[in-house]
């Protein structure tokens, strides 16, 4: 609280402009002494452009000042912002300035920190200022921004609420050990802890979407040699990224790369083909292609539609493909000798028809590709809250609680018994934004029971 601290706010190295912060008690004292600016509450939060002095009076650089009061400011304590001319010369010139008046050089993620621990942010936000700056897709940075606008926060404040209400009703009894819970009542409180059960386990279910929108939907071409996945790989990317030829057994090891599908980021990995008489080598990267298989997010099954056989999918893949998470890919659509759709190949699993070499049908199979990540492994990722592994691990253990505290009800055991167990659910969820207020449970207790009557 003593301590004032500054860093920059931007990448190092040259650039059109420049951010350096500064915040803690020092902060009136320097824009009067390097600024020249009186900290006037009428001109709080208002650019001003000014000249940045030296101890020894010498000018720095011209810079536009914001200052913001601890009551107004994001971060709950004094604030200043300078944007200066972005040469490196002159940040490290203002920060050694501020260092001589008084400021320490900031810790990593300490003007996030200390927004939450002046209660601007709570816990769920400040992890998403990071989440903001590392996403990498449209889906990601929508999910970030709605995380920092406390969507997160306020969806858990929701499931705290309902055990507040759910604890204030077993608390009630507690002061009446000779008294069981009366029918009624131990039906009400079996409901409410029903319907907070499906909702952990509803958030729950979110964490593995927004792995893959922050990580990257792991996506293998998996099919037979000389089924075209090569040059379908380059048609993705818009580049020439994998050697193409009609010699079969080309790759021989996979190849990963990035792609935004929309706004979903996609790893995709193009792998070795198979046939019966490859050598070693190829074998070898064939059983690396199962591998990939084994784990990937979703499955592009591509496939030599001018041949009339069958693909031998069962040597190819470790297991019968996920409908909802493969999409079969009938290849050389261009050519005379392209047959009809085979429906007894992998029944079940949406397939679409194109060229790779031409471009004929690739629009048509990014837009199913898309939709059937929207439709499937993404359903709703982009309308609610996902959580992340901190917050799905106090989920599980918050589950695990009010799970144990549902068996207890259901044995029609004290409530001393199942209070303990819901309190460590609700400090699981607390862990999540950061706190639960134990004032809140006696709001609620006083708020709808009469303990004197």
């Amino acid at each position: 609280m003593t301590d004032t601290f500054a860093a920059p706010a931007t990448p190092p190295g040259e650039s059109a402009l420049a951010v350096v912060r500064a915040c803690g008690p020092l902060v009136p004292r320097l824009l009067r002494e390097a600024l020249g600016l009186e900290p006037t509450p009428e001109r709080a939060r208002r650019a001003r452009t000014a000249w940045y002095r030296d101890l020894a009076g010498g000018i720095v650089d011209q810079v536009v000042a914001l200052h913001y009061p601890a009551n107004r400011s994001p971060l709950g304590r004094e604030l200043l912002e300078l944007s200066l001319h972005g040469n490196p010369l002159l940040v490290d010139r203002i920060l050694a300035d501020l260092a001589a008046r008084g400021c320490r050089p900031a810790e990593p993620g300490e003007f996030t920190r200390t927004a939450y621990l002046e209660g601007r942010l709570d816990l769920s936000q400040a992890e998403a200022v990071a989440d903001l700056i590392r996403a990498r897709s449209e889906a990601a940075l929508r999910q970030s921004r709605q995380q920092l606008a406390g969507g997160l926060g306020r969806e858990v404040q929701e499931r705290v609420d309902e055990l507040l209400a759910l604890l204030a009703e077993l608390e009630a009894y507690l002061d009446f050990p000779e008294e069981d819970l009366p029918p009624e009542a131990a039906a009400r409180t079996i409901a409410r802890c029903e319907h907070s059960l499906a909702a952990l386990r509803a958030m729950i279910r979110t964490g593995e979407q927004r792995e893959l929108l922050h990580r990257g939907i792991r996506t293998v071409l998996l099919g037979p040699v000389n089924a075209g996945k090569s040059r379908l790989l380059n048609r993705i990317l818009g580049a020439e990224r994998a050697l193409v030829s009609a010699e079969a057994g080309t790759t021989r090891d996979y190849l990963q790369e990035p792609f935004a599908l929309g706004p979903y980021p996609v790893q995709i990995y193009d792998t070795a083909g198979f046939r019966e008489e490859g050598g070693a080598l190829e074998a070898a990267g064939r059983e690396r292609a199962r591998e990939l298989a084994a784990t990937a997010d979703f499955l592009l099954l591509v496939t030599d539609g001018t041949l009339r056989a069958p693909t031998d999918w069962e040597a190819l893949l470790p297991a019968p493909p996920d409908p909802g998470r493969a999409l079969l890919v009938r290849n050389k659509a261009d050519l005379p000798a392209f047959g009809p759709d085979r429906e007894d190949e992998l029944p079940g699993v949406p397939r679409v028809a194109l060229s790779a070499e031409t471009g004929d049908g690739f629009d048509a199979f990014l837009q199913t590709w898309e939709d059937q990540l929207r439709g499937g492994l993404l359903a709703d990722a982009e309308s609610r809250v996902l959580y992340n592994r901190r917050h799905i691990l106090h989920l599980q253990h918050s589950l695990a609680s009010l799970e144990r505290a549902r068996e207890a009800l259901g044995d029609a055991l004290s409530p001393e018994w199942i209070v303990p167990e819901v309190r460590a659910a609700l400090d699981d969820l607390g862990a999540i934004v950061g706190h639960v207020d134990n004032e809140d449970m006696l709001d609620v207790l006083f708020g709808e029971f009469c303990i004197g009557k």
